[in-house]
């Protein structure tokens, strides 16, 4: 009886082992960022503690795009108007400007009716010590369109509207309209990038 009870004892004891060893790895794959340390500080961006304007999200490490979003709200551009934002403590990763929009983004291309596309925009960035990073002037017709095809919203940006943060440094965006547009449907500004699939 003893050494059934010991064969029992055994048994228990590898079955309880293969279920943590091979249990957990299954129950890891489930976890978003496994890589978050205590706190929701993330390992591969220690010192990330975004404290500028704006809603900053992070979407976790298995995000192959768009890993970081940077939401700095509604731009009202019905009229002309000058809007500043302060960024503080983006992690360092490639981040572009985007100007959603909430017009249904074509098929291809872009939207062949869209009363606003003669709209000019301007955005610009500088640094904390007043350098200048980038900064775009144009037309909407001239910016980009991406997103969801058969989505209510569309993502307009340009080439030239984007950066990679430097550690310990501030900047501030500046959006400017000269003259607005009546015609122009529900704006937010917003700057998103990082992610395992991004390239800088």
């Amino acid at each position: 009886m003893r050494f059934i009870g010991r064969k029992k004892s055994l048994f228990t004891a590898c079955f309880l082992g293969c279920f943590f060893t091979f249990g957990c790895q299954e129950i890891k794959q489930f976890i978003p960022n496994d890589k978050v340390a205590r706190f929701g500080m993330d390992r591969e961006f220690p010192n990330l503690n975004y404290t500028g304007d704006g809603n900053f999200t992070d979407r976790g490490r298995q995000s192959g795009i768009q890993r970081f979003a940077l939401d700095l709200g509604a731009v009202d551009l019905k009229e002309a108007s000058v809007r500043r934002y302060e960024l503080e403590g983006l992690p360092e990763v490639g981040f572009v400007s985007y100007l959603r929009i909430a017009h249904p983004l074509p098929a291809s291309g872009k939207p062949k009716k869209f009363d606003a596309d003669d709209m000019i925009v301007e955005i610009s960035l500088d640094d904390s010590d007043g350098k200048g990073i980038f900064s775009e002037k144009a037309p909407l017709k001239n910016w980009t369109w991406s997103g969801s095809v058969g989505a209510s919203q569309s993502d307009l940006y340009t080439p030239k509207a984007k950066f990679t943060p430097v550690s310990g440094k501030s900047y501030k965006v500046t959006i400017r309209i000269a003259e607005g547009n009546l015609q122009m449907p529900e704006c937010r500004l917003l700057f998103i990038g990082g992610g395992w699939k991004a390239f800088d």
